[in-house]
Order: structure tokens, then C-alpha cells, then sequence
């Protein structure tokens, strides 16, 4: 590992019984890259590097998956592409949202109908990954992301798609980790 390198992960990350944890009081989201046969088909069927997102805070992943919406503590793993998310997202009330949402189910429908498929059909009270995380980020900004005002659905952003979008709106700050 380069110096510079270094110097850059011991900045971002502090040492708590010798695992790595990502800075406190800031929300980070995290892009995966597939490591699964699911994985890899969902990152060719978007044409893009990542299969997964979840957001992070104070070393807990928000997520939902094939296992619902749901919270469980962080473990860095190297498949993770990880940003600071931009700090006028508000945290608590994503974390208010998120509260209410805890225990939904993964929505498989829309994995089907609007991300293979691309017919935009979704279950209201169900979240794929991309989704939940889109829709916590535009609660946290009062609502105000423009994808609203193009009358796309939540359901219509893949993992890449996101992460593009949330560059292009400049929501997502120099990557954290190498």
C-alpha cells in the first residue's frame, strides 16, 4: 500500500478492537460490487459495477435485501465502494423514516417488473436495496431530489443508476475507501 494511501484510510477510519469503523455522526452509502451469480446478473442487466447498495451510520448498515428492510452492525468487506454522502441530508430524519419502515418486505415484484422488466410496477410497502436508499436520501432533503419532478418512481433506480444519479446531483463526496 502506498503511503499516501495509508495515511488516507487511517484518517477515515479509527481502530476499535481491531476492526475498521468509518468516521462517527456521518452518513455514508456503500456500492457493491457483485460477488454472487444474482449479483453479477444484476450488474450485466444494468450495465454497470455494482449489484447493492445500503446506507451507513455510526457503524450500522441500513439496508433491505432478500432478508427484508432491516438494520445490522457494519463489517467492511472488499467488494464495498464507500462515500460520505453530503451533510445537508438531514440524519435524523432518515433515521425517523427508517424507524418506520423496519420490518417491510424485500420487494421481488419490483426487482422483476421495473428493473428487469422495466413495466414500473411496484409494491408500495416493499424496498430493493437502490430504492430504500433513494427514497431515506430524499426524506433527509425534505423531500426536494428532482427525479420527483420527472415522475420517476424510487423503484426505477438500480444500484448504478443511483450511484450516477446521486454524482450528478453532487450528493456523493470523494470515495472513502480505496
Amino acid at each position: 500500500m502506498h503511503k499516501l494511501e495509508e495515511k488516507h484510510l487511517k484518517k477515515l477510519f479509527t481502530n476499535k478492537g481491531g476492526s475498521m469503523q468509518l468516521e462517527q455522526d456521518k452518513l455514508y452509502i456503500s456500492f457493491h460490487r457483485p460477488k454472487s451469480i444474482v449479483g453479477l446478473l444484476i450488474s450485466l442487466r444494468t450495465l454497470g459495477k455494482y449489484s447493492h447498495c445500503e446506507l451507513i451510520y455510526n457503524d450500522y448498515v441500513y439496508l433491505s435485501n432478500p432478508g427484508g428492510v432491516r438494520i445490522k452492525p457494519f463489517v467492511y468487506k472488499d467488494n464495498m465502494d464507500i462515500f460520505e454522502l453530503d451533510s445537508h441530508i438531514e440524519v435524523p430524519i432518515v433515521l425517523e423514516e427508517f424507524k418506520k419502515i423496519k420490518g417491510k418486505g424485500y420487494d421481488y415484484g419490483a426487482i422483476l417488473f421495473s428493473q428487469l422488466l422495466e413495466l414500473g410496477i411496484e409494491h408500495k410497502d416493499k424496498y430493493f436495496c437502490s430504492e430504500l436508499c433513494l427514497h431515506l436520501i430524499n426524506k433527509g432533503l425534505d423531500e426536494s431530489l428532482t427525479y420527483n419532478l420527472k415522475t420517476l418512481k424510487a423503484s426505477a433506480f438500480s444500484p448504478v443508476k443511483l450511484f450516477k444519479y446521486l454524482k450528478f446531483m453532487e450528493l456523493i463526496k470523494e470515495k472513502e475507501v480505496l
